[in-house]
């Protein structure tokens, strides 16, 4: 991916960052905190990536899944009882952070 800068100034007009295919998201991502970066309850995977090296490097807490509520699904009253029933949406979502350079990337899906 090539990021230009789109800025018109003689210095700057011709740089561009090439950021995913140079540096790469997954060894830049960042281990994600409970209640700021992710809500609710989360279950959280370790991004293990290897090295030039051949070894092993992790990052923890580098991925979230968590539920989230994604409104009301529909709502019923029974006009002759007066009891009225609340079904609410959800959807799970998977979450991650990553800066390469001076870019943040957050990449959240959802279903």
């Amino acid at each position: 991916m090539v990021v230009s800068y789109v800025d018109p100034n003689d210095t700057h007009y011709r740089k561009n960052a090439f950021d995913a295919g140079e540096d790469g998201l997954g060894k830049n991502a960042h281990s994600l905190k409970k209640g700021c970066d992710c809500l609710g309850y989360i279950k959280y995977f370790d991004a293990h990536f290897t090295t030039f090296t051949r070894g092993v490097e992790t990052i923890e807490n580098c991925v979230c899944m968590h539920e989230e509520d994604h409104g009301i699904l529909w709502k019923h009253q029974d006009w002759r009882t007066g009891l009225t029933e609340v079904r609410r949406s959800r959807r799970l979502t998977v979450s991650f952070i990553c800066t390469v350079a001076n870019y943040v990337y957050i990449g959240t899906f959802s279903r």
